[in-house]
């Protein structure tokens, strides 16, 4: 069972129905200038789960109205979800009829305790879809007015039936966990209720979470009314390792400071826990409380406690949603690109990422697909929307394929070549993702792909005016050449010792990037990727890109002899244009 797609309507200033398809993608940004809807989207997300009413003080079910509207519609969040036929029927039944069937386990499942009774049931009733003509999925509506879900595939039921056989199927969901890392900030003391209470307050769980990830034995209500200290000491030493281990390998993934050794060190008595940031400075320890930290340690404890012992999560996290409002905010940037990496690990290991963000240092399309891209933005009229990236109109020419990120960020392209590689202009993302797996030394190179071969002309622009490195490849075929011909004429003979184009073929035949491939290899590709017959170039080179990395790393190095040889030749005119690009720059 899993969420494949929510769409969110009438719900703040997001009028008309905005969807975020989770089927395909695993990883999904949105981005946007301040106050443009990326935080409504996922705060609506996260409140389709009646489980995190409570959470955040429920902010999210606040307010929910269009403030710009003068007309009042409830609004509702739906759901598209997987499930399997018979654990469907299992529900029904359950729900519909729960007297005519014992209470059993959903098939595949893990039943937690019902959370309340369901209400009274009509005469036994008959399951009424059919198997041979069920889709695999449904829809489920929550009106975050009323807090109440309907069903269409049963909306012969009472509101009521609906409501409740919606809620025993939320009960077999993947959580859904959101994460605003400027409003919640990890507090330094707890007190601790005794006696346990049903509903443990949030932080408090996830330290309860701890001492069970530590040993299934432990509790910290149990540690806390021990009478024996050393017992006590024992059990706290146990979970104090476990912790710091955990935030030391996180704190060398984010590039923190590694000049300093900071600890956790937890103090528990009857009535409070306590948390203490110890840092060693020469051979003497400092303590401080946690919101005494730089806010980068704060974003940092925050985002690795929720991830690593959320209470929420239990057994195979898989398909869980991670909502993450600017996750990263307060790091800087080679921390932040390190992040974009850890939310694609995450994102293939435990389920699905939506984040927004301001940076572009956590869109890095090493990482992150730019299709899966989307952008947020709001009308003349204060209504929300969502567009993904291919078919977002720029306000200008479109000349590289990241151009909509920039006008939506209000950066420059020049902003994502700052760093002292070469720049390589290519006509296309899928020339770049190539490049990168296939040139011998493409990891040595900054790829800048444009739109087609005239923008690499209008790139070179951009490319001359911030002084870099870089030349420039444009396809061997009638465009190419014409293209290549014409900035030669414009950027004079200087600059033309920077351009070039692929090698040629055979018999002087035009050559694009997929011509550097024999078709052989191209077809074992595509066989290894799982793709369909008709699988185009772009899908074959996309989806080896972003491949896991053993199979990308063994695919690319099991291509035949002649495939190689072609991009050793094109490796050669790239050294050859990099010598004269670096002998300009020496003489300006």
């Amino acid at each position: 069972m899993r969420y494949k797609s929510f769409t969110i309507e009438h719900y703040r200033a997001i009028e008309s129905p905005v969807e975020i398809n989770l089927t395909n993608q695993s990883l999904i940004p949105l981005i946007g200038v301040n106050e443009c809807g990326k935080t409504t989207i996922l705060q609506a997300i996260f409140a389709f789960d009646s489980a995190n009413d409570e959470d955040y003080d429920g902010r999210h079910l606040q307010n929910t109205i269009n403030l710009y509207h003068t007309t009042d519609n409830d609004p509702l969040v739906t759901a598209e979800i997987e499930i399997a036929y018979a654990t469907l029927k299992q529900v029904w039944d359950t729900v519909i009829n729960p007297t005519a069937t014992a209470r059993q386990k959903p098939p595949g499942t893990t039943m937690p305790a019902p959370t309340s009774a369901a209400p009274p049931a009509p005469p036994h009733q008959e399951f009424p879809l059919s198997q041979s003509t069920y889709t695999g999925s449904i829809r489920l509506i929550r009106n975050l007015t009323r807090k109440q879900y309907s069903f269409p595939q049963f909306s012969n039921l009472s509101p009521r039936l609906q409501d409740a056989l919606a809620n025993e199927i939320l009960r077999f969901m993947p959580y859904i966990l959101y994460n605003d890392d400027f409003q919640d900030r990890p507090p330094s003391t707890f007190p601790i209720p005794t006696p346990k209470p049903n509903q443990i307050p949030a932080w408090l769980a996830i330290y309860e979470r701890l001492f069970k990830e530590t040993d299934p034995s432990y509790s910290l209500f149990t540690t806390a009314q021990l009478d024996d200290p050393r017992r006590k000491d024992s059990i706290l030493s146990d979970v104090q390792n476990k912790l710091n281990s955990t935030l030391t390998k996180a704190w060398r993934t984010f590039l923190l400071d590694r000049t300093r050794h900071i600890q956790v060190r937890l103090e528990i008595s009857k009535t409070d826990l306590q948390i203490k940031i110890v840092e060693n400075i020469g051979q003497k320890e400092r303590f401080f409380e946690v919101v005494d930290r730089s806010k980068g340690f704060l974003w940092f404890y925050n985002f690795v406690m929720k991830l690593e012992f959320n209470p929420k999560i239990s057994g195979n996290r898989k398909d869980t949603i991670y909502l993450l409002d600017e996750p990263g905010s307060y790091l800087h940037a080679a921390a932040q690109e390190k992040l974009c990496a850890k939310l694609k690990a995450i994102s293939t290991k435990y389920g699905k990422v939506i984040f927004c963000t301001h940076s572009h240092h956590l869109l890095d399309p090493e990482q992150i697909p730019i299709n899966s891209i989307m952008i947020v933005g709001k009308s003349a009229n204060k209504n929300i929307s969502l567009t993904p990236l291919p078919r977002y109109s720029t306000s200008r020419e479109k000349v590289t394929p990241l151009q909509p990120v920039f006008e939506a960020l209000q950066i420059s392209a020049a902003e994502f070549t700052q760093d002292n590689l070469p720049i390589l202009a290519v006509e296309g993302i899928y020339d770049k993702y190539a490049i990168r797996m296939f040139l011998p030394e493409g990891n040595k190179l900054r790829i800048f792909p444009g739109t087609s071969a005239d923008a690499i002309l209008k790139n070179i622009q951009t490319l001359n005016a911030f002084g870099r490195h870089y030349i420039a490849i444009w396809d061997n075929d009638a465009e190419g050449r014409k293209v290549k011909k014409r900035a030669e004429s414009v950027f004079g003979p200087h600059e033309a010792r920077r351009f070039d184009l692929l090698p040629s073929r055979d018999g002087g035949k035009d050559r694009t990037m997929e011509h550097m491939f024999e078709s052989s290899d191209l077809d074992v590709l595509r066989q290894n990727l799982n793709l369909p017959a008709d699988a185009t170039y772009e899908s074959i080179i996309g989806g080896l890109f972003y491949a896991a990395p053993k199979v990308r790393q063994s695919l690319t190095a099991n291509v035949g002899s002649t495939t190689k040889q072609n991009f050793q030749i094109l490796q050669s005119i790239v050294n050859k244009r990099l010598e004269h690009s670096r002998a300009l720059l020496e003489t300006e």
